[in-house]
Protein backbone atom coordinates (compact mmCIF):
# COMPACT_ATOMS: atom_id res chain seq x y z
CA UNK A 1 0.00 0.00 0.00
CA UNK A 2 1.15 3.36 -0.60
CA UNK A 3 2.33 5.58 2.29
CA UNK A 4 -0.47 7.64 3.91
CA UNK A 5 -0.06 11.33 3.50
CA UNK A 6 -0.60 13.24 6.68
CA UNK A 7 -1.53 16.95 6.32
CA UNK A 8 0.30 19.66 7.85
CA UNK A 9 -1.52 20.83 11.08
CA UNK A 10 0.06 24.25 11.56
CA UNK A 11 1.90 26.54 8.61
CA UNK A 12 5.93 25.48 8.29
CA UNK A 13 6.73 29.32 9.40
CA UNK A 14 4.95 27.95 12.95
CA UNK A 15 6.49 24.66 12.89
CA UNK A 16 9.38 22.98 14.82
CA UNK A 17 11.75 21.60 11.99
CA UNK A 18 13.73 18.65 12.37
CA UNK A 19 16.60 17.35 10.27
CA UNK A 20 17.32 13.94 9.43
CA UNK A 21 20.70 12.90 8.03
CA UNK A 22 21.78 9.48 6.63
CA UNK A 23 25.33 10.27 5.90
CA UNK A 24 26.30 9.37 9.42
CA UNK A 25 26.66 12.66 10.33
CA UNK A 26 28.60 12.61 13.93
CA UNK A 27 31.23 14.38 16.36
CA UNK A 28 34.56 13.40 15.43
CA UNK A 29 35.43 11.99 18.94
CA UNK A 30 32.57 9.53 18.67
CA UNK A 31 33.02 6.00 18.24
CA UNK A 32 32.66 5.84 14.46
CA UNK A 33 29.12 4.07 12.74
CA UNK A 34 29.43 0.61 10.83
CA UNK A 35 29.87 1.33 7.44
CA UNK A 36 26.56 -1.01 7.18
CA UNK A 37 23.55 -2.23 8.99
CA UNK A 38 24.44 0.14 12.44
CA UNK A 39 21.13 0.18 13.91
CA UNK A 40 22.51 2.81 15.77
CA UNK A 41 21.90 6.35 15.52
CA UNK A 42 23.63 9.65 16.77
CA UNK A 43 21.70 12.90 17.91
CA UNK A 44 23.54 15.94 17.02
CA UNK A 45 22.87 19.59 19.21
CA UNK A 46 22.43 22.77 17.19
CA UNK A 47 25.47 24.18 19.09
CA UNK A 48 28.35 21.93 17.63
CA UNK A 49 30.29 23.66 15.22
CA UNK A 50 30.91 21.94 11.67
CA UNK A 51 34.16 21.56 12.61
CA UNK A 52 33.52 19.06 15.37
CA UNK A 53 31.51 16.57 12.93
CA UNK A 54 32.49 14.19 10.71
CA UNK A 55 30.67 12.53 8.24
CA UNK A 56 31.03 8.10 8.36
CA UNK A 57 28.94 6.99 5.83
CA UNK A 58 31.95 5.61 2.93
CA UNK A 59 30.01 6.40 0.04
CA UNK A 60 32.19 8.06 -2.69
CA UNK A 61 29.78 10.96 -3.18
CA UNK A 62 31.10 11.89 0.42
CA UNK A 63 33.35 13.67 -1.15
CA UNK A 64 31.07 17.04 -1.20
CA UNK A 65 30.05 16.53 1.98
CA UNK A 66 33.29 16.77 2.91
CA UNK A 67 33.68 19.75 1.20
CA UNK A 68 30.43 21.38 2.27
CA UNK A 69 29.00 19.66 5.38
CA UNK A 70 25.37 21.15 4.11
CA UNK A 71 25.33 18.90 1.06
CA UNK A 72 24.47 16.12 3.89
CA UNK A 73 23.37 18.29 6.76
CA UNK A 74 22.03 21.61 6.12
CA UNK A 75 21.82 22.44 9.80
CA UNK A 76 22.99 26.33 8.37
CA UNK A 77 20.57 26.52 6.09
CA UNK A 78 17.81 25.64 8.62
CA UNK A 79 19.13 28.35 10.50
CA UNK A 80 19.03 30.67 7.69
CA UNK A 81 15.11 30.01 7.67
CA UNK A 82 14.40 29.96 11.29
CA UNK A 83 16.37 33.93 11.61
CA UNK A 84 14.18 35.06 8.66
CA UNK A 85 10.86 33.75 9.58
CA UNK A 86 10.81 30.89 6.95
CA UNK A 87 9.90 28.20 9.45
CA UNK A 88 9.26 28.53 13.27
CA UNK A 89 11.57 26.53 14.67
CA UNK A 90 14.60 24.22 14.19
CA UNK A 91 15.04 21.48 16.73
CA UNK A 92 17.63 20.90 19.16
CA UNK A 93 18.65 17.94 18.36
CA UNK A 94 19.38 16.29 14.63
CA UNK A 95 18.97 12.53 14.23
CA UNK A 96 21.87 11.07 11.86
CA UNK A 97 22.70 7.37 10.80
CA UNK A 98 24.33 5.65 8.14
CA UNK A 99 21.81 4.68 5.58
CA UNK A 100 23.28 1.52 4.63
CA UNK A 101 21.01 -0.73 6.00
CA UNK A 102 19.36 -4.02 5.12
CA UNK A 103 18.61 -5.67 8.12
CA UNK A 104 15.17 -3.64 7.92
CA UNK A 105 13.26 -5.92 11.05
CA UNK A 106 15.65 -4.26 13.56
CA UNK A 107 15.65 -0.80 11.96
CA UNK A 108 11.73 -1.27 12.18
CA UNK A 109 11.17 -2.73 15.34
CA UNK A 110 14.09 -0.81 17.15
CA UNK A 111 15.25 2.21 15.73
CA UNK A 112 12.23 3.98 14.36
CA UNK A 113 10.06 3.90 17.45
CA UNK A 114 13.30 5.18 19.56
CA UNK A 115 14.09 7.76 16.61
CA UNK A 116 10.36 8.92 16.60
CA UNK A 117 10.12 9.14 20.80
CA UNK A 118 12.86 11.74 20.38
CA UNK A 119 11.38 13.39 17.46
CA UNK A 120 8.32 13.16 19.68
CA UNK A 121 10.05 14.53 22.88
CA UNK A 122 11.26 18.04 20.50
CA UNK A 123 7.89 18.48 19.34
CA UNK A 124 9.05 17.87 16.14
CA UNK A 125 6.06 19.24 13.90
CA UNK A 126 7.68 18.36 10.08
CA UNK A 127 10.96 15.95 9.51
CA UNK A 128 13.37 17.37 6.87
CA UNK A 129 15.01 13.67 5.44
CA UNK A 130 18.33 14.24 3.52
CA UNK A 131 19.25 11.02 2.25
CA UNK A 132 22.89 10.20 1.44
Amino acid sequence: APPRLTPLRKSISRSTIGIFTSAGIQLRSDTPLAETNDLSYRLIDRSVPYSELTVAHRTPVRVWALEDLNVAFPRERLVELEAGGSIGRLASRAVSLVGSITTFTGLLQKTVPAIQRELEDQGVDLLFLFPF
